[in-house]
């Protein structure tokens, strides 16, 4: 069947007993648009997965907008003071006033950390909490690598006597796993990530599965300016527009490519 028309023709060939696919064939003015099925069979992948990139990148902003927006609500909350058997249900970015004294004989340096583009390491030291058997770690801030890692700079013991103010907040999981982390008797002990089932294995009491981020207000030498996303919605959002963008410049090279003159 052929239907003709001076600026627009579609061509339906093909043996219809044997099922054959049919070829569009298209005339838009002096040139002809016939693509190959794999130009059609590869462009419509990639549009698919640009698309589909694109909406990940949009449903990522969202919950990323979700979590800023608990952890300022929360911020302007005043400290509550915490014992483990308050338990841990709808703690997270929660402003805790914790009791206990620190364990200045063990700290953990978390390394691959960037502030403002300098390389560096957070110093985590336990706190053994008052009238329990349970253990925190307290993220005291970030310090920047000297001119070795082989040299770290010797760490200021931690004072609590008056209270340890934090923001309370769960460890996120690595996206990417090299192994477990390789624990050893010497400290301080640089570790990739926090682990804290490995990391109870270094001590005999319970360590909670919750960081504490020491508050800015509170006396130490470290930098603290906490956020619990890593990088904003907006730039979530703008990598979604980039995606959506991709997939638009596949169709507009797809029709371009496949043009030809007719004779």
């Amino acid at each position: 069947m052929c239907i003709r028309d001076s600026s627009f023709r579609t061509l339906y060939a093909g043996n219809q007993f044997t099922g054959s696919p049919a070829v569009v064939d298209m005339v838009i003015g002096k040139r002809k648009f016939k693509p190959a099925r794999w130009s059609i069979a590869l462009t419509a992948f990639g549009v698919a997965l640009c698309i589909t990139l694109g909406l990940w990148q949009l449903d990522r902003a969202a919950l990323k907008a979700s979590i800023e927006s608990r952890f300022e609500q929360r911020l302007g909350e005043p400290y509550r003071e915490y014992s483990p058997d308050d338990g841990l249900d709808d703690i997270e970015y929660r402003k805790l006033l914790l009791q206990g004294s620190f364990d200045n004989a063990h700290h953990f340096l978390v390394d691959n950390q960037l502030y403002r583009g300098k390389a560096g390491y957070y110093v985590l030291t336990p706190l053994k909490l008052r009238d329990s058997d349970s253990l925190i770690l307290v993220n005291r801030g970030w310090s920047p690598w000297g001119e070795s890692r082989q040299e770290i700079a010797p760490i200021p013991a931690a004072q609590g006597q008056d209270g340890v103010k934090g923001i309370a907040n769960f460890p996120n999981e690595p996206a990417l796993r090299m192994g477990g982390l390789t624990l050893g008797d010497r400290w301080p002990q640089l570790i990739p990530y926090i682990d804290i089932e490995a990391l109870q294995a270094q001590f005999s009491s319970r360590l909670l599965p919750v960081v504490l981020w020491l508050a800015p207000e509170q006396s130490d030498v470290y930098v603290r300016e906490w956020n619990p996303v890593w990088m904003k919605p907006e730039k979530s959002r703008a990598y979604a527009v980039q995606w959506f963008a991709f997939a638009l410049i596949a169709v507009v090279f797809f029709v371009i490519l496949n043009l030809r003159k007719t004779e």
